[in-house]
């Protein structure tokens, strides 16, 4: 089937190229066709002009009016042509088709140029060795005692054998040259041809792919370059290549001009001697320059196949950069197409965040609870992009999987105060154990929860230094670890109340009676309303943990301290209003002591009681009897 396929593709191809040259074939008929109707219409103007007779004129009219139909007939015909034609010529310039029409031009059999070479460098070889023998002759026959003539002679011709021999190896060194350019263009063929046959058919477009593709063009191109730079170079050779042949045959010219005038120069005995050694030696020169000359021409020869190999090879490159290009755009366009659903879910995800974020949660949730409403649904929306984006790019991905694994190792370990802090929040969001407006104490800190991020726990300092259950205005900030290493007490889990005391001391005197009354009846009455919230708000703890919490009524205790009788009013209060609460009842405690005289405040004091050492009275004891 795939065959079928490419000999249809084949066959389509060169359909294209004879209507092509069947079109540029007609398209010169029909030019010369317009010339001579243009011609033959200047004529019928003229007599048209020129005629008196009206059935003359009538005639001449009306082949006017042919000739100007028949010229807008092939007006027609050769715009159709030229549009056929630029539609076959935009056909011809896919580059795909280009570059297999020029692949099955070349052929990739890769080891003919390698035996070529083989063979080339054996010959180089030989010349080598020929011509150190020769370069050995030139030296001894130099060291030699032979007459000065026959020394002259002699290394002449040694010279002019050296030149050929130069000549020659400079021309198996260009065929050489031609072999190896040839083998380049052989290989280049046959790698782009394994890249075609081994191209997936439809591949699915990842990110990898596409930068795979750009690697592959970009070195297409600098190959490209390269071939270019090198055919430049090749030329200027060739310049100077033909340019030597050019002065061979400038010096042939003359020689032979050379030897014809002395030719008729030596007519008598005197210039016969004198012209003998010119003509000898010109007929020498000649006899080299006749075998160098076919060298040279092979030189050049050689150096335009280069040249033509490597205009060969830079329009085999041209043609896979193209058709690498070609196929990028391809797909670049699958790529953006399938780029559409992932940014369809990231725009539902941004719209499903600002309908719940901006419309739902604050109907639904209170307004200190709405922030983290809003922070936990964007982390949510995040997520869902994370791994679309994901599942978008898994395929780049995976073939990173263990570079991302020991990437991500690596930085768990150099950020693994931020994991912990992370993981503290994912603790913190899923136990629930206290959110935002819940009063807490950390490490010694005591704060409301104003904000839970995914690092960190912002708090409302409260207490410290002013000693009321009032903001100070700072804010504390403790990583989420604290959730592993760290004790933190919530004030308000289940229900706001908690327990407060408050310490009275009376002095000995004061009637303990009516001083354990009042402090009864004051705790009763100033912190009813309290304890009935507090009774019905610690059910929770028991519907959650199957106890009860406390029970939930005021207690009193009392002490013997050092300087009077202590009592210890233990009461319950919102967790926001225990400062209240301890207000009011020592104000109601304050009163009461001022109505009766008898209910006396105790606080540090000291008595001196003078003995008989120090003037003082005596005491005395009595005794038993």
């Amino acid at each position: 089937m795939t065959g079928c396929k490419l000999w249809r593709k084949r066959g389509g191809v060169v359909a294209l190229l004879l209507g092509l040259v069947a079109t540029c074939g007609a398209e010169e008929p029909a030019t010369n066709r317009l010339a001579q109707l243009q011609e033959q219409v200047v004529e019928a103007q003229t007599l048209l002009a020129g005629s008196t007779n009206d059935a003359e004129r009538a005639h001449w009219q009306e082949r006017l009016v042919l000739l100007a139909q028949d010229r807008k007939n092939i007006e027609q015909r050769l715009a159709l042509d030229a549009k056929e034609r630029t539609l076959a010529e935009s056909q011809l310039r896919q580059a795909n088709a280009r570059l297999r029409e020029m692949l099955r031009a070349i052929s990739t059999d890769v080891n003919a140029p390698s035996n070529e070479l083989s063979r080339i460098d054996a010959g180089i070889r030989l010349l080598k060795t020929q011509r150190s023998d020769l370069e050995k002759k030139r030296r001894d026959l130099v060291t030699a005692n032979a007459a000065p003539a026959t020394t002259a002679e002699q290394a002449a011709d040694l010279d002019q054998q050296l030149r050929m021999a130069d000549d020659e190896l400079a021309a198996r060194v260009l065929d050489r040259e031609v072999a190896e350019a040839r083998a380049q263009l052989v290989n280049e063929a046959s790698r782009i041809e394994e890249a075609l046959h081994g191209a997936e058919l439809n591949p699915a477009v990842t990110v990898r792919l596409l930068r795979e593709q750009q690697a592959r063009r970009s070195q297409s191109l600098k190959a490209r370059q390269g071939v270019e730079e090198l055919t430049a170079l090749n030329r200027q050779r060739r310049e100077g290549l033909a340019a030597a042949l050019a002065l061979s045959q400038e010096k042939m010219a003359h020689l032979e001009a050379e030897e014809a005038l002395l030719n008729r120069r030596s007519s008598g005995l005197r210039s016969l001697f004198r012209s003998v050694p010119m003509i000898f030696s010109g007929n020498v020169e000649k006899k080299y320059l006749l075998k160098r000359m076919p060298l040279q021409q092979q030189q050049l020869a050689a150096m335009d196949e280069i040249i033509g190999l490597n205009v060969k090879l830079r329009d085999l490159l041209d043609c896979e950069s193209a058709s690498l290009q070609e196929e990028n755009a391809s797909l670049r366009g699958r790529f953006e197409q399938r780029l559409v659903w992932p940014a369809g879910l990231l725009g539902a995800l941004l719209a499903v965040y600002l309908l719940l974020g901006r419309l739902l949660l604050p109907r639904l949730l209170a307004k200190d609870h709405q922030i983290v409403g809003r922070r936990i649904t964007g982390y949510l929306c995040s997520f869902a992009a994370l791994m679309g984006l994901v599942v978008f790019f898994f395929e780049d991905l995976r073939s990173v999987a263990t570079i991302l694994g020991i990437a991500s190792a690596a930085v768990v370990i150099a950020l693994q105060d931020m994991c912990s802090a992370f993981a503290g929040w994912f603790v913190i969001m899923s136990g629930r154990k206290f959110v935002v407006g819940n009063r807490v104490e950390i490490d010694g800190q005591r704060g409301d929860v104003i904000d839970i991020q995914l690092l960190r726990t912002t708090l409302l300092e409260i207490d410290n230094w002013l000693g009321v259950d009032e903001p100070t205005g700072r804010i504390i900030v403790v990583p989420n670890s604290f959730v592993f290493r760290s004790k933190f007490f919530n004030y308000t889990y289940l229900h706001p109340f908690i327990w407060s005391k408050l310490d009275i001391t009376v002095t000995y005197e004061t009637p303990a009676s009516e001083a354990d009354a009042l402090f009864r009846r004051v705790l009763e009455e100033e912190t009813r309303e309290e304890f009935e919230a507090a009774r019905e708000a610690a059910k929770s703890i028991e519907h959650e943990y199957g106890v009860p919490d406390a029970t939930y009524q005021p207690k009193l205790y009392v002490y013997i301290a050092d300087s009077g009788v202590q009592y210890r009013l233990v009461y319950c209060a919102h967790y926001r209003r225990v400062g209240a609460a301890r207000n009011r009842i020592n104000n109601r405690i304050i009163r009461e002591f001022e109505a009766n005289p008898r209910l006396q405040f105790a606080y540090p004091t000291e008595r001196h009681i003078p003995t008989p050492e120090k003037g003082g009275f005596h005491v005395a004891l009595d005794r038993p009897t």
